[in-house]
């Protein structure tokens, strides 16, 4: 393998190299030399045969490893697709979870090092430290960017310029199609955010975040849905492709191969998995995501010039605007956390977590998510490839060499990519920009010379040290460039690790201390837990009797409530309906589009109206919902809520078998819709009784806006059970959902 080094690098190499490689006074440069460059030394004048054995033997190794990244991509992309089917279907795959966090850390891991090679003045790394005024600032300068390339682009479609993201309608069908994977898990990055164990000092950021989930999903309304209105646009155009949750969706004669577009999919669907630990990180995606993108404003003018309804990505364009839409509201939540980090626990608190917001921003704008058309990668022979300050440096420095060592290329057969090194190293072909990014992809695809993201294990660093084949032939600085590359680029060997199931380490994620604590950990899974029974006394499991929702059984609390068992239901049991939304693709129905303006009502949003809230719903005052009306009836009952910060908090003091319980239930919605609609429906009535009676309990105020939440409740959960009609044993687990949490209501009063 040191003779295949030495057999293509020469090109690398100046001429002083040579000369420094010759005053080693080693036998093996001598070989080196005379038998690639055809310089004979001493008296041997014959070629060294055994030599050339050796390097014809690695050079088929490197052949096999440049084989191995073509099979490494294709294994890396038919994991992805498996790992999105699961994430699509979790209750029925929760085992993956442990899977999905070290890949969640890995891409954090691989876009962060890509980051930090952008230019720093375009990056969100140039805010430091954090201020509302520089985000600001940053944001307007990104959107100065993006309407300038916007104007640029006009002025060329003016002038007669070709489209620029799609040819022809057949091929823009192709990019449809290709880019549905990430199309289909639109807000899926905010999908588990503000569970009703966060902690409540959270509750305005999170409402805010969740602010931009529901208008994702419509707020309810099937025809705004995000999701729902991309699967219409494929239903005209790619009729025989399957959505999202279906496993049939990843197979190979659907030829969705964007490896790009998949990362990117996976990300928003992991990034939002572990929302207390990764809640900063989750609310740095969003702030990116929520941002205008060329390919969205080429798409709005390039779909419809070829007869396709671009409606889609005009929603985009204004509904995401940095004045009233997502990304205003977007950093108004980010603004909003870091107040609160800095006032709860300190500037340096502040600042990690500011670290984190970054690399969540990080994860999001370098997994773009997109794809070229075939016919662009021909028309565009001058593509606005842009280098990082890192890569620009490296080729520098290759640019230097080659001016030097040009007319002493070798002529060995070894390439990397698809060309020899000394047709890479061609000094006319080096100035061209997409020449040199083909470069550096190529180099650092050689999984022979380059070890990503690790330097040391390079052999190409190796050579360029003491006693390799090429010392001298760089500088210390020159050196420190090429190590810095490396070890910037992005570890895809790591990411199939993580993607891959059968990998145990001493430090799996299932040893968290949160891990199995679903008042800490989230989402939690027991595998041994059955919705039906587990967990709940058997007393608590009357006969299932059916009933219709005009006759529901009456709801007897006339008595004085017990606080210490009500209060630890109040907090947690608007849970029951809030992993209904947590997968974009499954909430394209009336069932869950239902289930969207219960949860609204419930979180204190205001009625749907034709057009979305945006910052009016986020500088809405008298906005309360269930949670905080939860923490004023502590207030009312002479509880310090400082003492009570989370729900957790709550059960340690109050302990409640059935809030665990309903957690736990609330996991698997799909599994679980029957009892957990039934189990809502109590509460609501619960509710409407509470807010016309038990004077002390709930202020005046607190019990007219308890009134109007329980109206919008029992409303949409009517809907609900004329769904279930149709769904024979959904049905008689919605009767018996309701009785279970009557009776478990009723025990909180006495007369």
């Amino acid at each position: 393998m040191d003779s295949l080094l030495v057999q293509w690098f020469p090109t690398f190499a100046t001429v002083a190299s040579v000369v420094a490689v010759i005053l080693l006074g080693q036998s093996r440069s001598k070989t080196w030399l005379r038998t690639h460059w055809g310089w004979n030394f001493g008296s041997n004048v014959f070629p060294d045969k055994s030599n050339e054995i050796k390097i014809e033997g690695s050079h088929r190794r490197w052949e096999a490893h440049n084989k191995d990244s073509d099979d490494e991509k294709l294994n890396e992309l038919k994991k992805l697709k498996q790992l999105y089917y699961q994430l699509h279907n979790l209750e029925e795959f929760p085992e993956v979870l442990p899977q999905a966090k070290r890949l969640l850390i890995s891409l954090l891991e691989e876009t962060s090092a890509a980051g930090r090679t952008l230019p720093l003045h375009d990056s969100i790394l140039s805010i430091q430290p954090f201020s509302r005024h520089g985000l600001e600032k940053f944001q307007q300068r990104r959107d100065r960017g993006i309407g300038k390339e916007w104007e640029e682009y006009n002025l060329r479609r003016k002038e007669g310029s070709p489209r620029e993201l799609v040819g022809d309608r057949e091929e823009a069908i192709w990019w449809l199609r290709q880019l549905s994977p990430v199309k289909y898990v639109d807000g899926a990055w905010l999908g588990h955010i503000g569970k009703v164990t966060t902690p409540f000092a959270l509750s305005k950021t999170m409402k805010g975040a969740w602010q931009i989930l529901s208008e994702e999903l419509g707020d309810g309304d099937l025809r705004k849905n995000h999701v729902h209105l991309y699967h219409k646009l494929l239903e005209t155009t790619a009729p025989d492709l399957p959505t999202a949750e279906s496993l049939d969706f990843g197979h190979p004669r659907h030829q969705l191969n964007g490896l790009s577009v998949w990362k990117s999919a996976i990300a928003q669907l992991l990034i939002s998995l572990f929302p207390h630990e990764f809640l900063p990180e989750i609310l740095g995606f969003n702030l990116h995501f929520e941002a205008i993108s060329m390919d969205t404003l080429k798409a709005t003018r390039e779909l419809k010039e070829v007869g396709i309804d671009p409606y889609y990505f005009l929603l985009h364009i204004s509904i995401d605007n940095t004045h009233s839409g997502h990304s205003a509201i977007a950093i108004e939540v980010v603004c909003e956390y870091m107040k609160h980090i800095l006032k709860s626990e300190g500037q340096e608190a502040a600042q990690k977590a500011w670290g984190k917001l970054q690399a969540g921003y990080l994860l999001s704008s370098c997994l773009p998510g997109t794809v070229i058309c075939p016919s662009q990668k021909i028309l565009n022979n001058s593509p606005n490839i842009i280098l990082s300050p890192t890569e620009v440096k490296v080729i520098n420095i290759f640019r230097a060499k080659a001016q030097v060592a040009h007319g002493f290329h070798c002529s060995s057969r070894v390439k990397f990519g698809s060309r020899s090194v000394a047709d890479w190293l061609d000094p006319v072909a080096l100035e061209s920009k997409e020449w040199q990014k083909g470069l550096l992809n190529a180099l650092s695809s050689s999984k022979y010379w380059i070890c990503k993201g690790d330097s040391g294990k390079s052999r190409f660093i190796q050579e360029l040290q003491w006693n390799g084949r090429m010392f001298g032939s760089f500088t210390h600085d020159e050196y420190n460039v090429l190590t810095e590359w490396i070890d910037t680029l992005p570890n895809n060997s790591s990411i199939l690790r993580a993607l891959d199931t059968t990998m145990q380490n001493s430090n799996d994620c299932n040893n968290d201390d949160n891990s199995e604590d679903i008042l800490s950990g989230y989402p939690v899974f027991l595998q041994s837990f059955s919705g039906r029974s587990s967990g709940i006394p058997t007393s608590f499991l009357p006969a299932t009797t059916l009933f219709k929702f005009q006759a529901l059984p009456s709801l007897d609390i006339e008595g004085r409530p017990v606080i210490e068992s009500l209060l630890p239901l109040w907090i947690s049991h608007p849970c029951l309906l809030q992993m209904f939304v947590s997968v974009p693709i499954k909430t394209k129905n009336r069932l869950v589009c239902t289930i969207i303006k219960i949860l609204r009502a419930q979180r204190g949003f205001d009625i749907e109206r034709e057009c979305p809230a945006g910052m009016d719903e986020v500088q809405r005052t008298n906005s309360l919902g269930l949670a905080g009306i939860g923490i004023n009836m502590t207030v009312q009952q002479g509880l310090s809520p400082t003492a009570l910060p989370s729900l957790k908090a709550v059960l340690q003091i109050f302990p409640s078998e059935f809030a665990v319980h309903i957690l736990h239930v609330s996991m698997r919605p799909m599994g679980n819709k029957g009892m957990l609609i039934g189990m809502a429906t109590a509460f609501a009535k619960m509710h409407s009784v509470l807010s016309k009676s038990q004077p002390g309990l709930l202020s005046v105020q607190d019990q007219d806006i308890l009134q109007r939440i329980a109206h919008r409740e029992l409303e949409g959960l009517e809907l609900c059970w004329e769904e279930l009609e149709h769904d024979v044993k959904a049905y008689a687990d919605c009767c018996e959902g309701y009785v279970k949490a009557v009776g478990e209501i009723e025990r909180c009063f006495r007369l």
